[in-house]
């Protein structure tokens, strides 16, 4: 199965992601992606057997107290044909917490990337255009839970599901 670790964005900023959705897709075009499947990725975790997504859902229910309690999302751009936003500056707690979460599951055995973590949410897939680097209106995203997903890749694209979590109190989305 593949997986991966990440943070769901909380209903109450929703409404503030899908505004920026119309937006970029104005001037990039694509396809947005619907609500449900929005996600900043913590860690791609890969194919696991039954065995490695249990270690890694134990390190995840660990290191899920120490998750910084919001990032702010302020700026975009795309990769190839997806069309992101995410901090400006990669926010340094954030980055070295995603870090020792790394760090953890290397020693539990699983096979993880090694690039540095940049975070973002895709917005817009299949763009017709790339979308250039541009700032946005600051949006506190809130860092309530990690969860663990299952990816399953499909003709129209990936489809995320949830397959356990652990929450931390919520801030609110401002």
């Amino acid at each position: 199965m593949r997986a991966f670790l990440a943070c769901l964005p909380p209903p109450e900023c929703l409404a503030g992601l899908q505004a920026w959705q119309k937006r970029l897709r104005r001037q990039a075009g694509g396809r947005a992606l619907a609500a449900a499947q929005l996600h900043l990725t913590l860690v791609f975790l890969g194919e696991l057997t039954p065995l490695r997504l249990q270690q890694a859902a134990d390190c995840a229910e660990r290191a899920a107290a120490n998750l910084p309690p919001a990032i702010v999302l302020d700026g975009c751009g795309s990769w190839r044909d997806a069309g992101w936003c995410g901090p400006a500056h990669p926010p340094p707690a954030l980055c070295a917490w995603v870090e020792r979460l790394k760090t953890e599951l290397r020693a539990a055995g699983l096979a993880i990337e090694t690039q540095a973590y940049r975070p973002h949410l895709t917005l817009l897939r299949r763009l017709a255009r790339p979308l250039p680097e541009q700032a946005l209106p600051p949006l506190a995203l809130p860092l309530a839970e990690v969860a663990l997903l299952a990816s399953e890749l499909r003709a129209d694209g990936a489809r995320h599901y949830r397959l356990d979590g652990w929450r931390r109190e919520p801030s609110s989305c401002r």
